[in-house]
């Protein structure tokens, strides 16, 4: 049977085949990161883009290194969350680096999107990005279609279950643009997977199954 996959999560727990999110400004987990040997996405959060231009370019240096020689299995998460006091025009700038860095590395883009969906769109867009990742995803029919439309992925946490109308997306998104995390929750990943196969009507191993698929076309870009 196909292993779980937590695809995206700010803590290890060992119970899935899982995707560490970090930042590259934390040196101690960077360079726990690296040296594991465990996947990882590596990128900068919208909420962290007021750091200083020394401090930026230090993250960058760090993600550049690891996403050239193969080690990050993706930049992110990054994106624009316009609920926050962080100025937007240094969220969009550090947010299309990323996607650039992205590009020139073959990597996907692992997406934090809050009151931002058109701008985050656009400007995947313009990046002309092939592979990307709404993680914890909350939001409309009308949105996963056209994240669909676009080859992309919607990764849903128990955050996204806490939505009813994020449930009705579950229910009816196409079975290859879906990923499963935990996100920052710390509940047994057989849980998420529970309750997501029980929204879909269909068993956990099938879930499990469509999920590692998904995992392994979006990493292996096949």
């Amino acid at each position: 049977m196909a292993p779980y996959v937590d695809f995206h999560t700010h803590c290890r727990r060992g119970d899935a085949l899982e995707i560490l999110n970090i930042d590259p400004l934390d040196e101690e987990s960077f360079v726990l990161a690296v040296e594991c040997g465990l996947p990882f996405s590596v990128g900068m959060h919208p909420w962290r883009t007021a750091e200083s231009a020394e401090r930026l370019n230090e993250a960058f240096e760090r993600m550049d290194r690891v996403a050239q020689n193969g080690q990050a299995m993706a930049i992110g998460e990054c994106g624009l969350d316009w609920s926050v006091d962080v100025d937007r025009r240094l969220q969009t700038e550090v947010f299309e680096r990323q996607l650039e860095l992205a590009k020139q590395c073959n990597l996907p883009v692992i997406l934090h999107c809050v009151r931002a969906f058109e701008d985050v769109m656009s400007r995947l867009v313009r990046a002309k990005a092939e592979r990307a990742v709404f993680h914890s995803f909350i939001g409309s029919t009308e949105q996963v279609a056209r994240v669909v439309s676009k080859g992309y992925f919607c990764s849903f946490s128990p955050r996204s279950l806490a939505s009813a109308r994020t449930c009705e997306v579950i229910r009816r998104i196409t079975p290859s643009a879906l990923l499963i995390e935990r996100d920052e929750c710390e509940c047994p990943i057989d849980e998420v997977y529970s309750a997501v196969a029980a929204l879909r009507g269909c068993s956990i191993g099938e879930l499990r199954e469509i999920v590692f698929d998904n995992y392994k076309r979006l990493i292996d870009n096949e």
